[in-house]
């Protein structure tokens, strides 16, 4: 009788954890984001993403996903954060610059449903594995603001989203060489100018 109540109150608290967990999906298309490349929205350029999470702007170093256009395949269904994924060819497949996970995948958060996390979202185009390595490599590349979004039920048909995502605009980014002489111009134009004073 003692086996029995413990394994019913054991079943009973799993399907109560999982009804608690909070899930997230990559998907845009409900809110206003565009994904833009040097000004123009591109529904073409195939790119890279990954998704970071946190409780807080400073916090928000997680990741839920990376999407990748290198990788070959990963795990499918409802999975953990920090999932790489291959990017199914072309994340901005639904039009005007909005991304979505082709795999269908739900993201499990290790927060509650209902918990409002903060998010930013990393592009990059080419094969690179990470936004920096695109970044240190000259690939058009940009970063989010941060936004939030609270997590949904796992078990709830209305799925979250990343919609609140603000609009980005992917640039290559200056080389350091670049960013050295337009500082050292400033400085010297200030200069003169202090001496002419």
């Amino acid at each position: 009788m003692k086996k029995l109540v413990l394994t019913t109150l054991a079943v009973a608290g799993l399907t109560f954890a999982g009804y608690s967990q909070g899930i997230i999906t990559f998907d845009t298309t409900e809110g206003s984001f565009a994904l833009s490349i040097l000004g123009s929205v591109d529904t073409a350029t195939d790119v890279n993403a990954e998704l970071l999470s946190g409780l807080s702007v400073s916090s928000a170093t997680n990741p839920v996903v990376t999407l990748l256009l290198s990788a070959n395949s990963g795990p499918s269904g409802n999975v953990a954060y920090g999932s790489i994924q291959p990017a199914a060819g072309d994340i901005t497949g639904e039009g005007n610059g909005q991304l979505l996970d082709l795999s269908g995948n739900t993201y499990f958060s290790p927060n509650a449903a209902g918990t409002v996390e903060t998010f930013i979202l990393e592009a990059w185009t080419g094969s690179y594995s990470s936004y920096a390595a695109a970044a240190a490599g000259g690939a058009d590349v940009a970063i989010s603001g941060s936004f939030t979004d609270a997590l949904t039920d796992a078990h709830s048909p209305i799925l979250a989203n990343i919609a609140n995502a603000p609009s980005i605009n992917l640039v290559p980014v200056p080389e350091p060489t670049t960013m050295a002489l337009g500082a050292l111009g400033g400085l010297g134009l200030l200069l003169f100018r202090r001496k002419q004073v």
